[in-house]
């Protein structure tokens, strides 16, 4: 709990605030944007591009007390806080309300156009091993505190249920709180505020790209940036595009590096493929280590995925049982999931851009060599729109058919999606426009012979699609494989 005072003098102090009508001792026991969740006493935040005024009506039906927004409601008959960046004022008053829990724990933020969900999931199931509890995590594909256990469907929260993340974490007992950060987190200030104790780059390239998201390039590597600005010790991919921009914008801190050479403070090697996963050597020539690790997922980037959790935990000071234990326990549904039937293998992947297509296809062409690759897959509608030709030209040119279709068209046609990609594969004659995905998936599935390797890109597990604004109902990829080869 807080009160109106202590709010209206950070928003001062952060020189936010424009214009306010409160009592100071108006006590706040909620915080909310969401007018379907609001309590009595709630500080309410009219915010986001879908608003609208019957949503602050609502709010006052359940009890909200004081409003804050951008601009003033002459007919609402409220105490109010007028801001100059609701954005912000949202992520300064969540992080009081909830008590600045993040400063209570070791927080860790992953960021990177590809492979954020794995490297979450990796260090989060060696921290429960070590820790032998259940550590909380933000990511892709779930919000979990220990408290609240949801899916989740933004890469990182909003403000206030970031800042509800940590206390939750917190008021369960956690140490540590492992999470994905987007370059939305700082694009839209979900973030603002919080220090991190590590964070981890993975990797980058051109993504993102358009009216809704980032202008240029250059923006969306200057929020990615943001996170090891905002933390206390940086861990980064060497082999990395821009690598040398990201490491000089983190001088004055602690910097660690990952990598496939000695140049790097941890580098793999001696790399053995599994009937499932891969055995491989990390070491560190500064911290004279070397250890043999082995993980159960395929995908040969996922050996890059596993070294960035062993760099960070290795600093944390875990052993290397619980390493082992818990690189062996990640398992991320969706993401290079193999099933096989009849001599027919399909792999479901979460691959929806740039590098995760070109990582996904260098690593099928050296673990499936002299297969015919099958690719069902699309690209999201209403923004990213540079995936559409990286759609055309990876895929296409690592395919023998492709099956283009429906991935989350928003308020675009899907076939027009499709059109547009299909003008950048080069060979016309081996791909066909299949707008319904369920019928694609199952379509691949049913046409295939013995021999073949069927790729289903984009969704992995994901029940919906993303139509409107709205979440349609979807079988989900994962189902549909399974369900046609019988598992």
């Amino acid at each position: 709990m807080t009160t109106a005072q202590k709010v209206i003098k950070l928003l001062e102090d952060k020189k936010i605030l424009r214009e306010q009508k409160c009592n100071d001792d108006t006590k706040i026991e909620f915080v909310s944007c969401d007018s379907r969740s609001v309590k009595p006493n709630t500080i309410f935040f009219c915010k986001g591009k879908h608003y609208k005024p019957e949503y602050l009506t609502q709010a006052i039906n359940e009890g909200a007390t004081i409003y804050v927004s951008e601009e003033k409601f002459e007919d609402v008959d409220l105490q109010y806080i007028i801001v100059n960046d609701i954005q912000k004022a949202m992520a300064i008053v969540a992080a009081e309300f909830y008590e600045y829990s993040f400063k209570d724990l070791i927080t860790t933020g992953i960021t990177g156009t590809k492979g954020k969900t794995t490297v979450t999931m990796f260090i989060k199931n060696i921290l429960d091993e070590y820790t032998k509890s259940d550590t909380p995590l933000s990511c892709t594909i779930r919000y979990y505190t220990g408290i609240t256990d949801e899916p989740a469907h933004n890469t990182t929260p909003e403000p206030i249920d970031l800042q509800r993340f940590f206390y939750e974490a917190k008021k369960n007992g956690a140490k540590y709180a492992t999470m994905e950060i987007s370059s939305q987190s700082y694009k839209r200030d979900r973030a603002y505020g919080v220090t991190f104790d590590n964070g981890i780059f993975i990797n980058i390239v051109e993504d993102h790209i358009s009216n809704v998201e980032h202008p240029t390039f250059e923006d969306y590597l200057h929020c990615k940036i943001e996170l090891l600005k905002n933390s206390k010790r940086a861990i980064i991919n060497k082999n990395m595009d821009y690598f040398d921009v990201v490491y000089s914008e983190c001088k004055g801190k602690e910097i660690l590096t990952y990598g496939t050479d000695k140049t790097a403070t941890y580098y793999y090697t001696n790399v053995k493929k599994l009937e499932k996963g891969f055995e491989f050597d990390a070491i560190s020539e500064k911290f004279n280590y070397n250890h043999r690790f082995k993980i159960n997922m395929l995908g040969r980037f996922n050996i890059e995925n596993a070294l960035a959790a062993i760099t960070l935990t290795k600093q944390l000071g875990v052993d290397d049982d619980s390493i082992q234990r818990g690189l062996l326990k990640t398992y991320v549904k969706g993401r290079m999931d193999a099933y096989e039937r009849d001599g027919v293998t399909v792999i479901v992947d979460y691959a929806h851009n740039r590098l995760s297509y070109t990582k996904l296809y260098e690593s099928l062409k050296l673990d499936y060599p002299d297969k015919r690759i099958i690719s069902v897959g699309g690209t999201h509608g209403s923004k990213a729109y540079n995936r559409r030709k990286d759609f055309g030209e990876i895929v296409g040119d690592n395919s023998d058919y492709i099956y283009i279709t429906a991935l989350d068209p928003q308020d675009e046609k899907v076939e027009d999606i499709c059109k547009d990609i299909a003008l950048h594969i080069k060979d016309k004659s081996k791909y066909e426009i299949v707008p319904d995905r369920k019928t694609a998936v199952e379509k691949a599935i049913t046409n295939a012979k013995p021999g073949d390797l069927i790729v289903i890109m984009g969704k992995g597990e994901e029940t919906y699609q993303v139509v409107n604004g709205e979440l349609e109902k979807y079988e989900s990829d994962l189902a549909i494989v399974k369900r046609m080869l019988k598992y």
